[in-house]
């Protein structure tokens, strides 16, 4: 669809970690990471958390400490249970922590793009201590819809979770944005259903910024910064 043909953008849908916020990117955060409690690597930890974790996405498993034992034991099955649960109370307090400090300008970008006009929209892969506290988060009241997989029982990037989305919102794919750092291939499936994908590399350009140029590949248009999504509206999309 070119931009002759294009509806005007109605809504702006959002991806929550490491683009909207990110415990590497939350100075003062309480307490050790997961994996320095368990005793982990922290390459280790990453691949059991984001390859091999589903249940918990999907809200199978929902419990703190249930949740650090079904990751935990994929790498070593010797950690005590003890360390489990001192790991799972403070990943809980970290993950709120999190969400209720965001990264200066965060805030005020939303209620820029809010105020504009347009209506906000979150689709979270999150399990439930991941999710907990978005209800005390400031920027949780700027959005219309919340939607996260381990309420819903889809995961990004399944088709599921962005219909579901999109039947919320009562919009059609090409009336939204959808902006995310890339994780799960959520920008191709966004991008399937319609959605237009935007690439942003606020947070992953000082994570992961050898993964940049590889999802760049995959969109036409991306962001380094929250603020360029107003000017990406305007210059693109009317």
């Amino acid at each position: 669809m070119d931009r002759m043909s294009s509806p005007p953008i109605r809504a702006v849908v959002f991806d929550l970690f490491s683009t909207l916020t990110s415990l590497s990117h939350t100075p003062g955060a309480p307490g050790r990471n997961s994996h320095e409690t368990l005793g982990i690597s922290p390459e280790a930890w990453r691949e059991a958390l984001f390859h091999q974790s589903r249940e918990r996405l999907i809200g199978e498993i929902s419990r703190p400490v249930d949740i650090i034992r079904d990751i935990a034991w994929k790498i070593d099955r010797s950690i005590s249970e003890e360390r489990l649960e001192e790991a799972a109370r403070v990943r809980r307090i970290r993950f709120r922590y999190c969400l209720e400090h965001p990264p200066e300008g965060v805030v005020e970008s939303l209620r820029n793009i809010r105020d504009a006009g347009y209506r906000l929209a979150l689709i979270s892969n999150a399990d439930a201590v991941e999710a907990e506290g978005w209800g005390g988060a400031e920027m949780a009241s700027l959005f219309e819809i919340s939607i996260f997989s381990c309420h819903v029982g889809y995961m990004k990037p399944e088709p599921e979770i962005f219909r579901l989305c999109l039947e919320k919102l009562g919009l059609n794919g090409p009336e939204c944005l959808y902006v995310g750092d890339g994780g799960n291939d959520e920008l191709i499936a966004s991008a399937a259903a319609g959605m237009h994908a935007v690439l942003t590399t606020q947070f992953l350009s000082a994570t992961w910024p050898e993964k940049i140029a590889e999802r760049r590949k995959t969109v036409k248009y991306a962001v380094g910064d929250l603020n360029e999504i107003l000017p990406l509206i305007h210059g693109q999309f009317r």
